[in-house]
């Protein structure tokens, strides 16, 4: 009779609350606020930037790709006069609350960090990332002539 009564407290639907990951806002206004600065940074730099952008540049038009939607589209399209006076500008709304609604519906569902399943190799000569049997042939090959070579 325990059990049972422990089972009729149990719910199986609550799994999905159970796995979903809490949404922060404050965390993820701080989080595009950061990008944004760091494009900003980007952009101005006389080098070449390192990393990942959030911006491409080609015949003076800035493509700013966004973690999320703004007026329907994440990719907009800027004069590169213009780019960091946007920048500013969407970083300003950002840190107002003016695109909280935005930003939590382009949030993942799911973390980033979450771990990736590595690729099977390739065995055989059936291709892929594996060697070929000619190709292991050869190596064999010149492993030998090294070592009659000492």
């Amino acid at each position: 009779m325990a059990l049972e009564d422990f089972l009729a407290l149990a719910d199986d639907s609550l799994k999905t609350a159970y796995h979903k990951a809490s949404f922060n806002i404050e965390k993820a206004r701080a989080d595009v606020v950061t990008r944004l600065k760091k494009a900003e940074e980007q952009f101005m730099a006389t080098e070449p930037a390192r990393g990942r952008k959030m911006f491409k540049v080609n015949n003076n038009v800035v493509e700013l790709t966004l973690p999320f939607n703004v007026d329907g589209k994440n990719v907009l399209y800027i004069p590169s006069e213009r780019f960091v006076d946007a920048v500013k500008k969407l970083s300003d709304a950002v840190g107002k609350g003016e695109v909280d609604k935005e930003i939590e519906a382009g949030a993942p569902s799911e973390p980033e960090n979450k771990p990736r399943a590595r690729a099977p190799r390739a065995t055989g000569s059936g291709g892929g990332k594996g060697w070929t049997d000619e190709r292991r042939a050869r190596f064999a090959e010149t492993i030998a002539a090294r070592k009659a070579s000492r």
